[in-house]
């Protein structure tokens, strides 16, 4: 079989001097325009592959696949539809990326053809057009020949190499396709099952063995979850979340200590804090959760989950008076949170303030008659966490921020400029 790589057009992005940074790459589903829904998967499975091959440039921040998946529920597009490039360009804008990578396959089995297009966001410029042709058996080595097309485009004088497989061999083509179909399953049993059988067909697949342990943590299985995702590789680029996640596994299994440990060792954002403040305070020291808890308010004045755990802190250590003072000012806030107001009123009731008291409580059981029980029962630990995670904000490198001037102008400004970049949709 013999492949065919054909170049249109002559811009080459440029990215890295402007930013002094890795330049963010969005590669979006690619379009099925065979006439054969069979090979939906392979859209799907072409962003993967090729972002997987991206990633291996330390230049290039490749959004991943849940990444894109929290954009589509932001945007309320179901999961797995297949977006306009006006679309995917405003996708790219409000998730930061500098570049926009969006293709379509065509043809036949024997005569297999995907088109790929790069979009610089950066300054408003269309790219190249790329075009890959083969056979569909052939898919792996071609999606890998693309990619090294597009890294050589997106960094200048790019020296990766087409087929690097002595390094980072390809996954068999019989596990990547159960490996796509598994993650684009909506059932998380057969989504299981498919995964396991990706796993089974090639042992060392990192990102099903991810995707599993994920599976299992969304599912509340954490022993399960751990014992996938403590396999992926630090070097991996989903070892950030997958430690969280072990994290939150080990926190939920009531193990403190090894939970303030990982998030002790993540990056500081206010997902981490907030987790690490909840571990410290199960684990019984007050003085490092408030730490925690405030360090988390400082990246994320607007945290709801800091500001009650920081009230609810106060509560247990029965300081009334800034308990009272912390819950009145979430509640004025949050008006709506029924275990707040609760709480705000067992407060008052401290501080011999029983009108307010009970007007409060009386309030908290209108929003939620099964707080009732707790004024005969000890109230429970209520500290909240954060079991979702930003994996944007997990993944960028140290000292890099995702936020510089010109993405927020460019998101700023996404409506006005939307017109001239679209265009007509291949």
């Amino acid at each position: 079989m013999r492949m065919v790589c054909a170049l249109a057009a002559t811009v080459l992005f440029v990215g890295c001097p402007l930013y002094g940074q890795q330049v963010t790459v969005l590669v979006n589903a690619f379009e099925n325009q065979t006439g054969d829904r069979t090979l939906d998967w392979i859209g799907e499975g072409l962003a993967a592959a090729i972002g997987d091959r991206l990633t291996a440039r330390r230049e290039l921040y490749v959004f991943g696949f849940d990444e894109r998946v929290a954009e589509y529920e932001r945007l309320g597009i179901p999961e797995g539809a297949s977006v306009s490039r006006a679309t995917a360009i405003r996708m790219g804008w409000d998730m930061g990326a500098d570049a926009l990578v969006t293709g379509w396959i065509s043809g036949t089995h024997e005569r297999f053809q995907i088109n790929a297009r790069i979009l610089n966001l950066a300054d408003d410029t269309a790219g190249v057009d790329l075009t890959v042709a083969g056979e569909l058996d052939e898919l792996i080595p071609m999606a890998a020949n693309l990619a090294s097309s597009l890294a050589n485009q997106l960094v200048p004088g790019s020296a990766m190499p087409e087929s690097d497989y002595a390094t980072r061999p390809p996954v068999p083509r019989s596990a990547f396709e159960v490996y796509i179909r598994g993650v684009l399953s909506t059932d998380p049993q057969r989504r299981v099952e498919l995964l396991q059988d990706a796993i089974r067909l090639y042992p060392p697949y990192g990102a099903a063995i991810f995707h599993l342990g994920q599976t299992h943590y969304l599912d509340s299985s954490y022993k399960a979850s751990n014992e996938s995702l403590l396999k992926i590789a630090a070097n991996a680029p989903e070892f950030p979340q997958a430690q969280f996640m072990v994290g939150m596994n080990a926190y939920h299994l009531e193990e403190y200590t090894r939970a303030i440990q990982i998030f002790s060792m993540l990056p500081p954002t206010y997902d981490v804090l907030v987790n690490r403040g909840a571990s410290f305070a199960a684990a019984g020291d007050a003085v490092a959760a408030t730490t925690a808890w405030v360090r988390a308010l400082e990246a994320n004045p607007s945290g709801t989950e800091a500001q009650f755990n920081l009230a609810f802190l106060s509560f247990r250590k029965e300081e009334w008076e800034l308990a009272s003072s912390r819950l009145a000012q979430f509640v004025q806030e949050h008006p709506r949170d029924s275990e707040a107001v609760f709480l705000l009123g067992k407060a008052y009731d401290r501080l011999g303030r029983a009108d307010e008291s009970r007007a409060m409580t009386d309030q908290a059981l209108r929003l939620s008659p099964r707080l009732g029980r707790f004024l005969t029962q000890p109230v429970p630990n209520l500290v909240r966490v954060r079991t979702e995670f930003n994996p944007t904000e997990l993944r960028m490198s140290a000292g890099k921020d995702l936020w510089n001037e010109a993405r927020i102008a460019r998101r700023a400004s996404a409506q006005e400029a939307s017109g001239g970049l679209t265009g007509p949709k291949r």
